[in-house]
């Protein structure tokens, strides 16, 4: 499959971007804003934490690419930047319901 055949280049910075995947709280992030953009005080409420780390997680999202910014008036919206990457979830979604019996 080419799509697999990655340069040491690209897997240098697959890495990367996966381990901007790398937290809970990340993934969470990431699975909230696939349901639509929303601003950083809604993803700080709903996620229970503070304005700091949202924002130091929404950087390195950012950083990687998976999630863009708009801004109204004083307030930052996030949204995802790639609807394709999305489909990692279903992925990861089958992975842990086959090795690791993760649903209920």
């Amino acid at each position: 499959m080419d799509m697999l055949k990655l340069t040491a280049e690209e897997r240098e910075k697959g890495a990367e971007v996966m381990k901007a995947l790398g937290h809970p709280l990340r993934l969470g992030i990431v699975q909230e804003l696939a349901e639509g953009e929303k601003s950083v005080s809604e993803l700080t409420r709903y996620f229970g934490c503070g304005q700091s780390m949202m924002s130091q997680q929404l950087r390195l999202l950012e950083s990687q690419g998976l999630i863009q910014w708009r801004k109204d008036g004083t307030s930052k919206f996030c949204s995802i930047r790639n609807d394709d990457f999305l489909k990692l979830f279903s992925c990861l979604k089958k992975h842990l319901d086959l090795y690791f019996k993760c649903s209920t």
